[in-house]
């Protein structure tokens, strides 16, 4: 998980980047130091916070500090929020209780300290998780729009992204100075959205042409004001859209912090351009933040104003909602909602004591299990098997009086007079845990009823008799025993899976009854049980997952348990997702989207390029270089790999500017060299990338071919199969095909 789990009653806590990155695993809510109030500020409980560009840009590192450093919140996470007064200054002008949104720095949090002139009373109509995306989005466009640009009434106005946030408050702003509303989306879906928001025409923003279509649309006069938030050529593009006379509001950050040049050919009609950014207006000049928050303050009153469709995510999915809006996936605002200051404390397990009933406990895994509980605190147990026999001097030293049962768990008969057996020791039943198994490996074409019966019965019915024989019993704990297999399948095991996944349904249907239920599904025991006895197998398996010892397994367990209750399903096992990766195809899905599958590689899965190319050769490199850049692509686009065609331009693909970057700094990270500056504007591919990137590395085929018959040369040298003489002949030949160098 990028983001570290959150303790429940942890206090008060902010969103900190310890490491920005590409990854965003250095994302951690950190603990928050109270501090007391100025008499001017007020502290708010804040139920949710707005994300902003600036936010995505930051965590990522795409921003320098300069860009934030001169702004009211500073280089850092959040910038406006939506909550409750807690505390409020003498001269604040809020009370404890009043409702409140509010420009602040270090907004992602549930505690925010910020100045009173960057608050605003919220009415009642409009609920505070929905108010968290207001702020930012409604003073960047009522400033922009109102004070910088001076739109009156008549007068056109193109707003760029006109489905998102800013685009979508200035469509409110521009129709209540009586303008006439252009905009541009990059899908027909956000097309549609923003002509039922009232603009007169919405174009593609992604089209090389929709300045020819603005012009179209305006009868060739062109627009009064651009409300921008495209760079590179699309920023050109619009300055060419202006009437003369025209203000262009530039709203981005990439252009002017990456220093890129605008051609001043476009401003020789008289064209005036601002760059808006609402954070520094607040320290700069905050009459012009006060005049705005008053005229938004009353528009919502009035209701003229309407609050923006909202994508809110959890605190612990902060990582994901930065990617939701890195792929402009949304409409409207994402806000993320606070964590819980005062969270219910996750409830302890209940202990481990009484007489337990161990099935499948008379050897193997489930014995181990059995010794376990013994040393945790188990009073008496009960070791059932269909031989009811435990090898000589297996219980020795146990500690806990034990007797082996003869019984088949699936013979309701047999099992209900075990029980009454056991009913009738002096230590009450307190446990159960069904560890049988019967292992019959073979592809489905392979399979009849009595194959499958054989695996089925044991466990699946086993287990569904236990259940139900045992529900008058007063247990504190009922433990079915399940398998990794269960998430991810395995060859030639398809009964095993499919009994496995029927006894997790078991143990979620007992805790919806209100009755102790956990399904544990263990990774590969190595020195117990079946793997124990199959080398074979375990040596092919360790190939896809690390074993662990039974020792190791049961730790794992028990710190599970320690750490409280646990859900109806548990899996304990060590994964290292890149061995797996390769053989399913599963871990490039969404479901996997927060688990980096490159962290658990062995080394920081770089490549040495130069390396590479001297070993492999230009043709081999090429084909790693593509899986490579495939790889992130996928990543960055939330796609699995085989969707993604290195021949098609990233442009055709989705790509926007912040994702190119994206792919540029994690392909740099990976190889440990400068890529070359990439436009997806210039029908740029996969293909095309590896290509620039083995051109800047300064390794001609040439050299690369040389290193290879070097290296050859060694092998051949070494081994005795050709002497020294027969070698120099062939480095002059090779050297004669490449030119005579």
């Amino acid at each position: 998980m990028p983001v570290r789990p959150l303790a429940p009653g942890a206090g008060p806590r902010r969103l900190v980047a310890e490491r920005r990155g590409v990854a965003l695993d250095g994302l951690v809510w950190a603990g928050l130091p109270d501090r007391p109030l100025q008499p001017t500020e007020v502290e708010i409980e804040a139920v949710a916070s707005g994300l902003n560009f600036r936010d995505v840009m930051w965590a990522q590192g795409v921003l320098p500090p300069e860009a934030l450093e001169a702004g009211f919140s500073g280089p850092c996470l959040g910038m406006e929020c939506a909550g409750v007064v807690t505390r409020a200054g003498a001269r604040a002008g809020l009370a404890p209780g009043d409702r409140v949104i509010a420009m602040a720095p270090h907004a992602m949090a549930n505690r925010v300290i910020t100045r009173a002139e960057a608050v605003m009373p919220l009415p009642e109509t409009v609920d505070l998780e929905t108010a968290a995306g207001l702020p930012v989005v409604f003073v960047t466009a009522d400033y922009a729009l109102t004070e910088v640009a001076r739109l009156a009434p008549g007068e056109t106005v193109l707003v760029h992204g006109g489905a998102g946030g800013v685009g979508l408050a200035a469509l409110q702003v521009a129709r209540r100075l009586g303008a006439r509303v252009f905009a541009t989306a990059g899908s027909p879906a956000k097309r549609r959205l923003v002509t039922a928001m009232g603009a007169e025409a919405v174009f593609d923003s992604r089209s090389p042409g929709f300045e020819d279509a603005v012009m179209a649309a305006t009868g060739g006069r062109g627009v009064d004001v651009v409300l921008n938030s495209l760079a590179g050529e699309a920023m050109e593009r619009s300055l060419a859209c202006l009437v003369p006379f025209g203000r262009f509001v530039e709203l981005g950050k990439r252009d002017l912090y990456e220093n890129n040049v605008i051609a001043l050919h476009a401003m020789r009609n008289n064209i005036a351009f601002h760059a808006v950014d609402a954070d520094q207006l607040l320290l700069h000049r905050p009459d012009a933040a006060r005049r705005t928050l008053e005229r938004l303050r009353e528009a919502f009153a009035e209701g003229v104003y309407q609050p923006l469709p909202v994508t809110a995510f959890p605190a612990e999915d902060v990582a994901e909602a930065i990617r939701t809006m890195q792929r402009a996936a949304h409409v409207g605002k994402i806000v993320l909602t606070a964590p819980k200051e005062r969270g219910t404390a996750r409830p302890a397990a209940a202990p481990i004591r009484g007489g337990w009933l161990v099935v499948g406990g008379t050897r193997g895994f489930g014995l181990a299990t059995a010794r376990w509980l013994a040393a945790q605190g188990a009073e008496h147990l009960w070791l059932m098997s269909r031989s009811g026999t435990v090898a000589p001097g297996t219980l020795d030293g146990l500690g806990t009086a034990a007797e082996a049962l003869t019984c088949d768990v699936a013979d309701a008969a047999a099992l209900d007079a075990a029980l009454t057996q056991i009913r009738a020791s002096e230590v009450p039943l307190r446990g159960v845990v069904h560890a049988a198994a019967i292992f019959d490996d073979a592809l489905v074409a392979d399979l009849d009823e009595t194959r499958l019966s054989a695996v089925l019965r044991p466990k699946l019915v086993g287990g569904q008799t236990l259940d139900r024989l045992t529900r008058t019993d007063a247990l504190d704990h009922f433990w079915v025993f399940s398998s990794i297999a269960a998430r991810f399948g395995n060859p030639a095991q398809a009964p095993y899976v499919a009994a496995n996944r029927g006894l997790e349904g078991l143990a979620r249907a007992r805790r919806e009854a209100g009755l102790p239920g956990l399904a544990i599904a263990w990774g590969p025991i190595a020195d117990a049980g079946y793997l124990a006895r199959e080398t074979g197998l375990r040596e092919a398996l360790a190939k896809r997952l690390p074993p662990m010892t039974t020792e190791a397994a049961l730790d794992r367990l028990g710190r599970a348990l320690a750490a409280g209750a646990c859900g109806p399903t548990l899996t304990v096992a060590p994964m290292d997702w890149s061995r797996m990766a390769g053989t399913l195809p599963v871990l490039g899905t969404p479901l996997f989207d927060l688990i980096d599958i490159r962290a658990s590689a062995t080394g920081p899965g770089t490549f040495d390029l130069a390396a590479l190319l001297q070993t492999k050769g230009p043709q081999e490199a090429r084909k790693l270089l593509t899986r490579l850049l495939v790889e992130e692509a996928a990543q960055l686009m939330r796609a699995a790999p085989g969707d993604i065609d290195p021949r098609q331009p990233l442009e055709l693909m989705g790509f926007d500017s912040l994702m190119a970057i994206n792919l540029r700094m994690a392909v740099e990270e990976r190889l440990g060299v400068t890529v070359p500056v990439m436009s997806i504007d210039e029908g740029l591919t996969l293909a095309g990338l590896v290509n620039r990137i083995i051109e800047a590395s300064g390794t001609s085929e040439a050299d690369a071919g040389d290193a290879m018959v070097e290296e050859m040369a060694r092998r051949h040298l070494a081994d005795g199969t050709l002497d020294r003489g027969q070698l120099d002949e062939i480095r002059q030949r090779a050297q004669g095909s490449s030119g005579g160098r």
